[in-house]
Parts: structure tokens; sequence; C-alpha cells
């Protein structure tokens, strides 16, 4: 009898840490999120808080800054997800034909993606620098005129994102490289002894058998870009009235997980901050269920 409970009772114990764990710092903070979105929020006493319903999301649909986070934060993911698994494929076959050095160079490639977004973006800021930046220094031994880069409104967002996929870029190939070592040989040497070209190739042989890994780079690459942060706040200056944080110049180079944390800890608007997390919440399930109905694999071999 006490074999049957301590065989039947065991897995619950197994899982009380991971189930302690999920409740406190996902289940909870999601449900007080969600609560929150629906108040006007008073920090100091929330028992306080006063019910508004969906204005909190009426006005913020009203707010040029999140109509701004929003197109920022599109062009982000589009621009991110597209090149990472574009350029990703290509290094990745490039690796995959080498002979010798292939660890070596997928080493360099992968290196990007270990080191630390705050210094990464230290050292980015630096490079791009108007006065004395390499960027500019290079443009102008070229014969090009100097560019504003981060302080330049139009080229600021770009500059963060291009940032972002040079750091992206190594685990994308990684990935995209293991998957292409998992392609048995025999579809590779059917596809050249009938004499089909690269391209034909990786469209009709490659992309078909690794469809399962697009699938993941694109889904992990989009949903890690739509909560882009840590670049944009260290890269960017403050714009006017951002309330201090960065996202600048002006509202420019804006996010929406900026804007989250713009409003609920510069700006201590809980239940507006908590609406934008929802908002980019749906967001980002839609897409993702969205992807996997369009890179679905169609088969398995």
């Amino acid at each position: 009898m006490k074999r049957e409970l301590a065989h039947r009772y065991f897995p619950w114990l197994v899982l009380l840490p991971a189930l302690c764990w999920f409740v406190l710092f996902v289940a909870y903070p999601s449900f007080y999120s969600l609560t929150s979105s629906f108040f006007l929020w008073f920090v100091q006493n929330p028992f306080a808080s006063k019910f508004v319903g969906f204005k909190n999301y009426v006005e913020l649909f009203r707010d040029p800054r999140f109509i701004t986070a929003v197109r920022n934060t599109f062009v982000y993911a589009v621009l991110k997800t597209g090149l990472v698994a574009l350029l990703g494929v290509i290094l990745a076959k490039t690796v995959f034909a080498l002979k010798h050095g292939s660890r070596f160079y997928m080493f360099s490639i992968f290196l990007p993606s270990l080191c630390s977004a705050t210094a990464v973006g230290l050292f980015f800021t630096y490079l791009y620098q108007p006065q004395f930046g390499l960027f500019n220094f290079l443009l102008t031994r070229l014969g090009f005129p100097r560019q504003g880069f981060l302080n330049n409104p139009q080229q600021a967002i770009y500059c963060v994102i291009f940032t972002d996929i040079w750091q992206s870029l190594g685990f994308a190939t990684l990935v995209f490289l293991a998957g292409l070592h998992n392609i048995p040989d025999v579809f590779y040497e059917a596809a050249q002894i009938d004499g089909a070209p690269d391209f034909v190739i990786f469209w009709k042989v490659i992309f078909p058998l690794a469809r399962r890994v697009f699938l993941f780079i694109t889904v992990v690459t989009a949903v890690t870009t739509f909560q882009a942060f840590d670049l944009v706040f260290v890269m960017t200056s403050s714009g006017g009235g951002t309330g201090g944080a960065s996202g600048g110049p002006g509202y420019s180079s804006y996010t929406l997980a900026l804007q989250v944390y713009n409003d609920g800890m510069m700006r201590s608007q809980i239940g507006t901050a908590s609406a934008v997390a929802l908002v980019l919440f749906l967001i980002v399930g839609f897409l993702t269920v969205l992807q996997f109905k369009i890179l679905k694999p169609e088969w398995e071999y």
C-alpha cells in the first residue's frame, strides 16, 4: 500500500519545484498583468486602484508613441527574421561545403552570440559614433559623406537592427548547419546526378527536408525580436517626451518592449504598461501560429 502511494505521488513531488516556479514567476505575473491592464493602477496603494475597463487600451491606440512602437517593432521583426534566416542559410551552406577549417569558421561566426547584448551595444555605439567612429572613418575614406547613424532619426532603428542581426546570426547558422548535416547524403547525390543546379537543390531538396529547422529559426528569431529591448536601450539616446528612457532621437527607435519598460518603470503607469504587454503577447501568439501554419513540414524522412 505504501509502495503504491509512493509510486502514485512521486511524480508530483518531482514536479513540485517546477510547478512552484511556474506559479510564482509565470502564472501569477501574467494574471497580475492582465488584471492591472483594466485598472488605473496605483503603485503605492494597489487596493485603491480604480477599474477603468478598456480605457487603457482605447487611449493606447490614440497614443502616437504606441503607433510608432508598433511600426518599429514590425520593421525590426521583418528585417531581422528575414535576414537572419537568409544569411544563416548562406553561411551554413558555405561552411557545410568546406572540407577543412569548418569548425574554426563556425566558431568565429558563433562567437558574437556568446557576448552580452550590453557589451555588443556599447561596442557598436562607438563604431556608429558620428565624429570618430570607425564606420564614418571608412565612409569618408571611400568618398561618402558622414552619416548620423544613431543620432539620425531615420537611421537609428536600422543601426540597432543590423547590430542585432550581427549578434544573432551565429546561432541561426549553427542550427542550420546541424540541419544540413542531418539530411542523408543520398538526397544530395541524387540531385547532383540529375544535374540539378545549386538553387534547385536548395529549393527542392534542402528546404523541404530542413523545414523544421527553418520553422524553429523563424519562430525563435521572431519571438525574441518582438521582445527587443536591451540593444535599443543601450544604443539609443533618450528621446524628447519619453520620460528619460531610450528610444530616441525622439521616438524614432521606440519599440513595444521599450514602451512597457518606459510606462511601467519610468512613469509608474502600470495599467498602460500591462495593456502594451498584453497587445504584444497577442501579436506574438498570432504570428507564431501563422508561422507554424505556413512552415509546417509536409513529410518526414
